[in-house]
């Protein structure tokens, strides 16, 4: 099962630790976490949420609460 997460950018289910609101990166510990592991993705899109996978941390426009539902839906259809 995969995850789309905007773009043309698809995650591995069994890859995704987290799903989060961006402006959880708004409180400095945070903000240094994500500089850290993987510096903010230059795009044209709004980012609304990050996704934390096994090796990295992608940004998405999606909002967390539809990603949330789309894994959800996906979990359901097998």
């Amino acid at each position: 099962m995969f995850l789309h997460i905007g773009g043309s950018v698809v995650i591995a289910a069994e890859d995704i630790i987290g799903i989060f609101d961006i402006r959880l990166r708004e409180k400095q510990c945070n903000k240094e976490f994500l500089q850290t592991v993987n510096p903010f993705e230059d795009t044209q899109e709004e980012i609304k949420s990050f996704i934390m996978t096994r090796d990295r941390v992608r940004y998405s426009p999606i909002a967390p609460g539809t990603l949330k539902k789309r894994f959800q839906a996906n979990l359901f259809e097998r």
